[in-house]
């Protein structure tokens, strides 16, 4: 088994914050995707039905929801990375102050 640096440092409570910080990064992105992918069906039948009714041009399919999931995919990603991070960033000041000494602390 391939050894991760770093990782086998942590404490049996710091690998379970961090498999919860991974569990809640897959859900905001999975959240976060279906509700920009549920725009985007809307906007593409909102798009059809003024074409349907002689009010616009109408659009591609493809192309739009193309956009779409791009949009979607880059928006959640973004969203799921800074959740991530700041549990990163979380684990990070815990094990700070779990090292240091009572005296040192604010």
């Amino acid at each position: 088994m391939a050894r991760v640096p770093g990782v086998s440092s942590l404490t049996r409570i710091e690998k379970r914050l961090l498999i919860l910080w991974f569990a809640l990064a897959f859900v905001v992105w999975n959240g976060v995707y279906d509700m920009r992918m549920h725009d985007t069906v809307r906007g593409y039948l909102l798009e059809a039905t003024r074409a349907q009714a002689g009010l616009g041009a109408g659009v591609d399919m493809r192309t739009y929801l193309r956009r779409g999931r791009v949009d979607a995919v880059a928006f959640s990603s973004a969203w799921s990375l800074g959740v991530f991070l700041a549990g990163i960033v979380t684990m990070r000041t815990y094990r700070r102050y779990r090292a240091a000494p009572a005296s040192d602390l604010p």
